[in-house]
């Protein structure tokens, strides 16, 4: 039987379920069927929690053995090594499942980068219109925050804060915002989608609690709702090709079903593909037919470039005592500073600073596990310290910077991939002035240098692959994120960011995937 839905969604994180959370927003009888690549791994098991503290049994290992990239599942060529082992998970709710949560708006200069700066690209559309949509996506994700910090006096309305107050610097952070102010840099709280029910028990990557904004609480919510008659998830459903009737018209997907083994599909009316900077561009590579010979969206050989993502910068300083006895509170840092991502630095791949969430570092449970005494535990815990100043830096875009298909299937049944990147030498210098910069920092809190790097980019914060432009020349979506040449087929994932920016994407894709939603309501047929 023929299986037909107003709605078929490639991929059920943020974006996947914030889509289908507006649409049924506008009108609860849609039928809407979303299709995720991934298991289902349960949340809130409070058991999972108690053998990790108690036994040092990880959680994590339970639900990402399968989902996380394993190696040997991509490559990489260029100057730079692209790194992509471990940096997403592919299951029930998305990598928000394992997200640090940080969540910082773009600055109006990120959606000009190329007017600003002669590199990268610009978005077909401003900050102005996507700001209304950020202040949902902060109340979605239930956003901590301060307002009264220099860089968001600027950039949002007068008295509106977050939706929630934020997380107050921790003891550790003391010598380093004195340091900051002395080399003039503003501290500033990091924003973070936590709840304030939130322990800080240190097991953040799964939250026992709900306390951590999660896709998977999103999608348990509305499969919950019994208003939502018509709203559907299949897991283990990886989407091996977007069909079609004619050059213009989508009529549905293909995917393969890991339980059974059997190639199938469906038929929707409005196909929308969240699937990530990587999975989106492959199932659009994969989409080859009579109307697309080298894949959907791909007359103008615009899909898998323009591959951008953080270089994060890291010195780190030691203390040859620790008689405070700090370590680390949080799994989450929380202070930041916002200084050096400004349309002044944009020129000199500006960036954004904040303190590394795990150091002090010692492992009080693990400790305690192993049988250690008191007196023994804090005997290490006095000896020494280490203090690490990070830094995400921004990635311009290069066109020759891209992802491709690679021979072989990962574990998904998906063909593998290849990342190529090359490292400009502007980028490279500035890199290197930055750490200089941050090297006096750890320096003046009275710590020894002891490793100062530019780490290579990754998947974590990945963009590019999909972007947004004004015309098919340009990119592979408009700005309404409808892909080029197509009727009703719509990208919505990092992969559509024309720039990276400095700081964390996942804000700027909610904000995207509320947009989208009242987008598709409007123009439904």
């Amino acid at each position: 039987m023929k299986q037909e839905y107003e709605y078929v969604i490639v991929g059920s994180g943020v974006a996947g379920s914030t889509v289908a959370k507006r649409l049924l927003e506008h009108n609860r009888s849609a039928s809407i069927l979303i299709l995720e690549a991934g298991p289902q791994v349960e949340a809130k098991i409070r058991r999972f929690w108690w053998d990790y503290v108690v036994h040092a049994n990880g959680v994590e290992h339970k639900a990402y053995d399968f989902t996380c990239d394993q190696p040997g599942e991509s490559t990489s060529s260029g100057n730079t090594r692209f790194l992509v082992e471990g940096s997403r998970v592919m299951m029930y709710g998305g990598s928000t499942v394992h997200w640090g949560g940080w969540c910082l708006r773009f600055k109006p200069e990120d959606f000009k980068l190329l007017s600003n700066t002669g590199d990268g690209g610009d978005w077909p559309i401003s900050y102005e219109d996507l700001d209304p949509y950020y202040y949902q996506a902060e109340d979605h994700l239930s956003v901590c925050g301060d307002i009264d910090e220099s860089w968001n006096k600027l950039m949002r309305k007068p008295n509106t804060p977050y939706p929630r107050p934020p997380f107050w610097w921790t003891a550790p952070d003391e010598e380093m915002i004195k340091a900051f102010k002395k080399n003039n840099i503003e501290p500033g709280k990091m924003p973070v989608a936590r709840y304030r029910k939130c322990m800080t028990t240190g097991t953040c990557k799964y939250c026992p609690l709900g306390s951590r904004f999660s896709g998977q609480l999103v999608l348990d919510e509305l499969l919950a709702d019994r208003r939502n008659l018509n709203f559907k998830v299949i897991g283990s459903a990886p989407a091996t090709q977007v069909l079609v009737d004619s050059k213009k018209r989508i009529t549905g997907v293909e995917y393969l079903d890991l339980t059974t083994g059997e190639t199938k599909q469906v038929f929707g009316g409005t196909v929308v593909v969240c699937s990530g900077t990587y999975e989106s561009p492959k199932l659009l590579m994969l989409s080859r037919n009579q109307y697309w010979d080298n894949g959907i969206g791909n007359d103008h050989d615009l899909l898998g470039r323009y591959l951008v993502s953080h270089s994060m910068l890291k010195v780190r300083g030691q203390l040859d005592q620790n008689k405070e006895r700090w370590f680390a509170e949080y799994d989450f840092p929380s202070l930041m500073s916002r200084t050096y991502d400004t349309e002044e630095y944009q020129k000199k791949n500006k960036i954004f600073l904040f303190k590394n969430r795990a150091l002090p570092d010692i492992d009080l449970a693990g400790l305690m596990i192993a049988g250690l005494s008191r007196k023994e535990i804090d005997k290490q815990l006095t000896a020494s310290r280490q203090q690490e100043l990070q830094a995400f830096m921004e990635e311009k875009g290069d066109k020759d910077n891209r992802i491709t298909l690679a021979n072989g299937k990962n574990r998904f049944g998906l063909p593998k991939m290849k990342a190529h990147f090359d490292r400009t030498p502007d980028a490279q210098k500035n890199g290197d002035n930055w750490l200089k910069l941050m090297e006096k920092v750890v320096a003046d809190m009275g710590y020894k240098v002891i490793k100062s790097e530019i780490q290579d980019p990754g998947g974590h914060h990945s963009t590019g692959t999909c972007r947004m432009g004004r015309n098919p020349e340009e990119g592979v979506t408009d700005a309404d994120l409808r892909v080029f040449g197509t009727d009703n087929l719509y990208v919505c994932s990092n992969a559509v960011f024309p720039s990276g920016a400095a700081v964390n994407p996942t804000l700027t894709l909610t904000a995207l995937a509320f947009r989208l939603g009242d987008h598709l309501a409007k123009n439904r047929p």
